[in-house]
């Protein structure tokens, strides 16, 4: 079974075209123009696009050239459908005109998927989930001992507070990067199950941030979001852990940072904007690397975030440009 993405600003098209897909086994997701294709490829990154041309926002060959020209989705097959260009486009893997027989639209649904790439197996999976268990199980002792002392040491009042309070900061330090290698490693092996249930995303958000504002009090934080709930079947305290790790990464570079949250029937939108420096290219295509340490967004919180992005059908993705900073961008679809 494969992914299809059907592009068509005509619903009845497009739903005709989605009915021809499942009943050859597969999975739809529908985009009603352009731009809502291109966001979702990259949150979903189907196997196989079929899009008409003739599209609001964004037409059928500009998604073509754009899916042609990513790194990620570039290797997908695109079956262009149009009524107006004669021979089609050198970056879609097909064209048809219209109007076609349903034979035919078939007959290139199969071929396609055929050889359509296939994301490679994880090896030594296993392993790495017992090797996530074993570090945190071994530094659960040392850690709840240091955190005993600690307190100790604040109730008793004769130490320095200052170096406390720096020992208090480090404890914490170590206690994150534990549970974050455990559950980077259950990530890595492919051994995360979710726990659906319907939950307000935007109270999941608002409770974030409060917990961001009190950490980095220096950070002009702002929000927008709908004032009705934004409600998503989701994996409510994972989903939490999501935004979390992208406020912490955006609250580094201090100053202001701008967190949208937007919703429409077919997906919801998470954007964390920061005033950080610019990215190269290779930081942004390394920068959800796991277990990399230098550059920046160096250690899990990344990684973590768009793992379980992926994990809940939606996408990370992140946009860089000189003297307007970074903007991480969650995409989790509704259905």
């Amino acid at each position: 079974m494969s992914l299809v993405l059907v592009a068509d600003d005509e619903p009845a098209v497009r739903e005709v075209l989605s009915q021809v897909v499942e009943d050859l086994g597969h999975d739809v997701i529908q985009a009603r123009d352009g731009e809502e294709a291109w966001q979702l490829a990259r949150a979903r990154r189907p196997n196989l696009i079929v899009t008409d041309h003739m599209m609001p926002r964004l037409s059928g060959l500009d998604l073509c050239r754009r899916v042609h020209g990513d790194e990620v989705l570039g290797g997908v097959p695109i079956i262009l459908l149009s009524a107006v260009l004669p021979h089609g486009a050198p970056e879609a893997y097909a064209f048809l005109h219209k109007p076609f027989e349903i034979t035919e639209f078939e007959g290139l649904i199969r071929k396609a998927l055929a050889q359509a790439p296939r994301p490679k197996p994880l090896e030594g999976a296993s392993a790495m989930e017992v090797l996530g268990d074993w570090v945190a199980q071994g530094f659960e002792r040392p850690l709840t001992t240091a955190r005993i002392e600690l307190e100790r040491l604040c109730a008793e009042g004769k130490a320095d507070a200052g170096a406390l309070e720096t020992l208090g900061a480090q404890v914490r330090t170590l206690e994150a990067l534990t549970r974050d290698f455990q559950e980077a490693a259950h990530l890595a092996a492919r051994a995360v199950t979710l726990k659906p249930v319907m939950a307000d995303l935007g109270a999941r958000l608002s409770q974030a941030l409060e917990v961001s504002r009190s950490r980095m009090p220096a950070v002009r934080w702002l929000l927008s979001m709908p004032e009705s709930p934004v409600e998503l079947r989701c994996d409510p305290a994972r989903v939490h852990r999501m935004m979390a790790a992208l406020l912490t990464q955006a609250g580094r570079h201090g100053g202001e940072v701008r967190v949208e949250l937007e919703s429409t029937p077919a997906m919801v939108t998470m954007r964390v904007k920061d005033q950080g420096p610019e990215l190269s290219d290779e930081e942004r295509h390394r920068l959800f690397e796991p277990f990399r340490a230098e550059g920046p967004g160096g250690g899990l919180g990344l990684y973590i975030a768009s793992e379980l992005a992926r994990l809940h059908g939606g996408g990370l993705s992140v946009e860089s440009t000189s003297g307007q900073g970074t903007t991480f961008s969650v995409v989790l679809p509704r259905g």
